[in-house]
């Protein structure tokens, strides 16, 4: 089932017209709303699994024939679908979402890069159910699928990460180690070696976005790695990690190029500066910054000097959008610094209050 939107769209409105039936008509067969027909041919949303069997026994054709089938999707159609069904996890029943997500790998059990797109989006919205057991054992299922079939090496990587992330869930700790412990052998310059190469062969720009991506990738690594240090107390100088993380902020404006990155290095660090209400509220308004960069419209992109990475990252399988479900990433936000026990002593210190005041300000309106 190639779930092209504009394909579905064209044949709805199609073989609508072709029996005679108006919108109103065909909503109330199905027993939805007439927004919803619309939508649908307008190519704004996609019918969900069980409407499709319904609409081919209305116009007398098969479900392959209304969305025209193929075994695989291209890297838009995974980004419709992926989008259609985190908005589902947000504001619909997670059950209901979870055999959607079923049917679809099922129909799609070979389209690797569909069904590792399913695995991040059930890993991303694992907190939204607390029984966790039957999504984890679906996102087992495509781990091993991909595992044993795919043939990118790409794929497999991301599939023994989502594995990982699994592990951590259940305190299967030894075993993380045992997965991941030959990734701590020394890194090799794959890049950089690439775009000597590119250079030896007269490609200026694309040596220039090789190195652009590999100092990208560097610097988003190295700021988490610097936050972990930092919230799991495993250097005892603090100000020294703070110190050098700020330092890689201010030189690649990272509240703007990666807020996200850059949200939860500022707020461990006011957590952990917290004795010192000056410096914490600092940190605190840093990340306050941050999470106004993080806005409803915010798509990962290149800035000023990285200038070349933008067709890397539309080359995404999910594009250029942040996979996250914003209404939860408000509510966490929010929570993690009103609920913070780091900032128990603050409660009443009208400089907190304000930070928190605009935190909600902003999210509750964007």
């Amino acid at each position: 089932m190639k779930m092209n939107k504009l394909n579905i769209s064209e044949n709805i409105f199609r073989h609508r017209k072709r029996i005679g039936y108006t919108q109103q008509d065909l909503a109330d067969f199905l027993n939805i709303s007439k927004s919803a027909v619309s939508k649908w041919e307008r190519g704004n949303a996609l019918p969900e699994v069980n409407y499709l069997g319904e609409l081919g026994i209305l116009f007398d054709i098969s479900i392959d024939e209304l969305v025209g089938f193929s075994p695989w999707l291209t890297k838009q159609q995974i980004r419709i679908i992926y989008t259609d069904l985190a908005a589902k996890f947000s504001a619909e029943n997670y059950d209901a979402v979870l055999k959607e997500v079923k049917d679809y790998a099922k129909r799609y059990y070979s389209c690797y890069p569909f069904l590792t797109s399913l695995a991040g989006l059930l890993v991303n919205h694992l907190s939204l159910t607390e029984d966790k057991e039957e999504t984890i054992a679906c996102i087992g299922e495509l781990i091993e699928r991909i595992l044993s079939n795919s043939d990118s090496l790409h794929l497999k990587e991301q599939m023994i990460f989502f594995k990982a992330l699994l592990l951590i869930k259940e305190n299967s700790h030894k075993e993380v180690i045992e997965l991941l412990k030959e990734s701590t052998l020394p890194k090799l310059p794959v890049r950089t070696v690439l775009a000597q190469s590119y250079l030896m062969n007269g490609e200026a720009e694309k040596a220039k976005s090789a190195l652009h991506i590999e100092i990208y990738e560097s610097v988003i690594f190295m700021m988490g790695d610097l936050t972990m240090l930092m919230y799991f107390g495993m250097e005892d100088d603090i100000e020294s990690v703070i110190s050098k993380g700020t330092a890689i902020d201010h030189a690649f404006n990272l509240k703007k190029l990666h807020p996200n990155t850059a949200l939860n290095f500022y707020l461990t660090a006011a957590m952990k500066t917290s004795d010192v209400k000056e410096k914490s509220m600092f940190y605190l308004k840093e990340f306050l910054i941050s999470v106004k960069n993080l806005s409803a419209d915010y798509y990962l992109h290149g800035d000023d000097f990285f200038s070349e990475i933008d067709d890397w990252i539309e080359d995404f399988e999910l594009g250029k959008e942040v996979p996250v479900n914003k209404t939860i990433a408000k509510e966490q936000l929010i929570a993690a610094v009103e609920h913070n026990e780091s900032f128990k002593d603050y409660k009443d210190d009208i400089t907190f209050k304000n930070i928190l005041h605009s935190l909600k300000l902003y999210l509750e309106a964007d």
